[in-house]
């Protein structure tokens, strides 16, 4: 059985993010997502319906409905240096890989990065503190790929239901 964030992220990887979900949109995409197998029941049972909802609610699901264009589960590779990684005085190079969870261009022609993180916490700041290097990285290697700048970076919490602005 897959673990509940490994289960999220599969549901936030498919459903269509152009249309905003109701409650039993989700779940009839939960019953579709069971009937092609790629979930079991079991897992179909332990996804956390509300976590999604509260995604497709967010300003930034908003904002996605409207987006030129939605890139989902984008691998890249970068090297940086064990400085950029681990803080250590060394500029010995490191190859980086990763699975950037999505990034789009809103209407407004900006580029965003979102990150989806299932932890249990209690504070917003333990998931920048956490995962604030891993999002800088993603965040340079968009923008070493598409040769233009990140405008904004966010974590959306399905544990919190929110999105987090992180500078």
């Amino acid at each position: 059985m897959l673990r509940s964030g490994t289960l999220t992220h599969l549901v936030l990887q498919n459903i269509d993010l152009r249309k905003d979900h109701d409650l039993d949109d989700i779940k009839a995409f939960l019953e579709k997502l069971e009937a092609e197998n790629k979930i079991t029941k079991l897992e179909k049972e332990a996804i956390r319906v509300q976590s999604i909802y509260r995604f497709i609610k967010s300003g930034l699901a908003c904002r996605l409905r409207k987006a030129e264009i939605i890139e989902r589960e984008k691998p890249f590779y970068i090297n940086v240096t064990v400085r950029d990684v681990y803080g250590i005085d060394s500029d010995e190079k490191i190859l980086v890989q990763g699975i950037i969870d999505l990034y789009f261009i809103d209407s407004d022609g900006r580029l965003i990065l979102v990150d989806y993180k299932t932890d249990y916490v209690v504070k917003e700041e333990e998931l920048i503190n956490k995962y604030s290097v891993q999002l800088k990285l993603y965040k340079r290697a968009l923008e070493e790929s598409l040769d233009r700048k990140v405008d904004e970076v966010y974590i959306f919490s399905t544990y919190l239901g929110k999105e987090i602005r992180v500078e």
